[in-house]
């Protein structure tokens, strides 16, 4: 599990080098070299660590309970952590624009000509897949003044041929901005599995949760009208790819790996306690008559001290960040595999199958809590106690 962990800061790592190169790329080759160089610099890899106050916490609830409670059970925790899929599980198609060197000369007098010849390059050519959403936004976008310019210089053929090159682009548009947020190097960072806990809950607000809802609103303008922007000038159009590529960054910092991996903990030892507590209840009672015992005390003692004081404590954060970086979630991909549906284009099945795992641990998690609950207030209320006290 640690090293498992260490392993994965090792990928977060290529994720760092990937956003520098897509970045460098989009300002140019001498930039590029700097970039890269300070990318490198980056790439190292953090030792096995364990300093996990929630998992403690739990132990020590557990240990609580097994006293007070004299029974034991065994710990739940080969809880599997929802990893996103391998990028090869992930890979998606997509279509050429089919316009050809003899086309490109002739299209002189559209700026589209600068973008296509940026986007061929060798620096483009080995782009991200950030990087090439933000050509495909610029090809969309020029397009239409470029398809003008061509019929005005009698270029019909041609004009036509853009034109159906731009339909397939707007109709592929959703696959390429899944495949620049969703599976992209930054979301899989903010989804990897921290080396451990010992700064999360966060003290302060993710700093990914304003780069996500910006991104959000960038996608719902670019999905419903995906050529309304400005013709803008190359400088607009480097400040609008640096945004693009900076909010991703901010999104690659975001704890949505931590909070898995804290509901993670929090259901096996929501898991663990329960079945300490139903022991109890389905077996010898705690009190004998609903009148309260040394040990019925001492386990509302238990309760009130470490479940609701420290665990409690920390599961209401923990579920106030789920609820805040869900919610956003949730308008990105139900968008954008909404459209990919309609749209004929592949999803992966492998994306699929990783959030209805991410989503089954929340919901597991839970309604573990609501049960652990539930069979406390049971053996309280066994022992004349209600469990509001």
């Amino acid at each position: 599990m640690k090293c498992e962990a260490a392993l994965l800061k090792f990928d977060s790592a290529t994720a760092r080098l990937s956003f520098t190169v897509a970045l460098a790329i989009l300002k140019g080759p001498h930039h590029c070299i700097i970039q890269i160089s300070l990318g490198i610099a980056l790439f190292t890899i953090s030792a096995c660590a364990d300093n996990n106050q929630l998992s403690s916490q739990w132990q020590d609830y557990q240990s609580r309970l097994e006293r007070v409670l004299q029974r034991q059970a065994a710990p739940h925790d080969n809880i599997a952590f929802p990893h996103l899929p391998k990028p090869r599980e992930l890979s998606l198609e997509f279509s050429d624009s089919g316009i050809d060197l003899l086309d490109f000369l002739r299209m002189r007098r559209c700026a589209l000509r600068d973008t296509i010849a940026q986007r061929n390059s060798i620096l483009g050519r080995h782009g991200d897949a950030a990087a090439r959403l933000i050509f495909d936004l610029r090809f969309i976008n020029q397009a239409t003044v470029c398809q003008k310019i061509l019929v005005e210089d009698g270029l019909m053929a041609l004009a036509a041929q853009l034109q159906a090159a731009t339909r397939v682009k707007q109709r592929e548009l959703p696959a390429r901005i899944f495949a620049a947020s969703l599976i992209g190097p930054e979301f899989r960072q903010f989804w990897q599995i921290p080396v451990d806990l010992s700064a999360y809950p966060l003290s302060g607000k993710d700093p990914s949760l304003a780069a996500l809802a910006r991104w959000q609103q960038w996608q719902t303008e670019w999905l419903s009208q995906p050529g309304s922007m400005a013709d803008w000038s190359s400088l607009a159009w480097q400040q609008f790819s640096e945004d693009v590529l900076n909010t991703l960054g901010q999104i690659r910092l975001g704890a949505g790996g931590s909070m898995l991996a804290a509901q993670r903990v929090n259901l096996a030892g929501l898991t663990t306690a329960s079945s300490i507590i139903t022991q109890r209840v389905n077996g010898r009672p705690l009190c004998l008559k609903p009148q309260p015992t040394p040990a019925a005390t001492h386990f509302q003692g238990t309760l009130r001290s470490v479940f609701i004081q420290q665990l409690q404590k920390q599961a209401s954060a923990i579920n106030q960040h789920q609820f805040n970086v869900m919610a956003i979630m949730a308008e990105i991909e139900n968008e954008l595999l909404a459209l990919m549906a309609a749209n004929q284009l592949t999803i992966p099945s492998a994306y699929i199958n990783w959030q209805k795992q991410r989503d089954d641990l929340l919901l597991a998690t839970d309604q573990a809590q609501r049960q652990h609950v539930a069979l406390a207030g049971e053996l309280l209320k066994q022992c004349g106690l209600q469990s509001g006290n």
